[in-house]
């Protein structure tokens, strides 16, 4: 039993699932006097009857969004309690422990464990050099950007480099801040 004008499977699991075919406006129609198409109905309504038999429902995880939102930031107590982090600092001690074990295993080589200890050294070498293609830079634009601000304040309106003052009252602010909130400093 072939049929002409076989229902497209989309329309047929919409058909079985008692919705509207999607492609087919006729499809209805047409599984009704066709029974090729009718079969096609009848096993799409079967996969979808032991599709929804495979999985029950959701259970409920007790307390889920409690563990997952907060609400408010984190206070200063909690933020040095050791209970909150003691996970990450863990996790971060087993990982140096694992590295380290793993570079004094007699397993390996000596030229292994030197490009195993090159490679853990790597990224503490890039940041240093980095920190200090920083300072070098700042040191090396601070007197120019200093002789700008001052060209600017001897200008006739002089409005960028007084503008440019103003900018640095509250970076001087929250330094301020920074500096008071240092332990033994008052």
């Amino acid at each position: 039993m072939t049929c002409p004008r076989p229902l497209d499977p989309i329309d047929a699991e919409a058909l079985a699932s008692g919705g509207e075919p999607v492609l087919a406006p006729d499809a209805a129609r047409h599984a009704a006097g066709c029974p090729a198409c009718s079969a096609r109905i009848e096993a799409a309504g079967r996969l979808l009857a032991a599709l929804d038999g495979v999985s029950g429902p959701p259970e409920a995880i007790s307390a889920l969004a409690e563990r997952v939102m907060r609400l408010r930031t984190f206070s200063a107590r909690e933020r040095r309690t050791y209970a909150l982090w003691n996970v990450p600092i863990l996790l971060t001690a087993a990982t140096a422990v694992s590295g380290t074990a793993l570079l004094a295993l007699p397993s390996l080589t000596a030229a292994e464990q030197i490009s195993l200890g090159a490679a853990a050294s790597a990224p503490v070498v890039g940041l240093y050099r980095s920190a200090l293609r920083w300072a070098a830079d700042l040191l090396a634009l601070a007197p120019r950007g200093l002789e700008a601000l001052a060209q600017g304040l001897r200008q006739d309106a002089g409005v960028l480099g007084w503008a440019a003052l103003l900018l640095l009252l509250p970076l001087g602010f929250g330094l301020s801040r920074v500096i008071a909130r240092v332990p033994g400093r008052r």
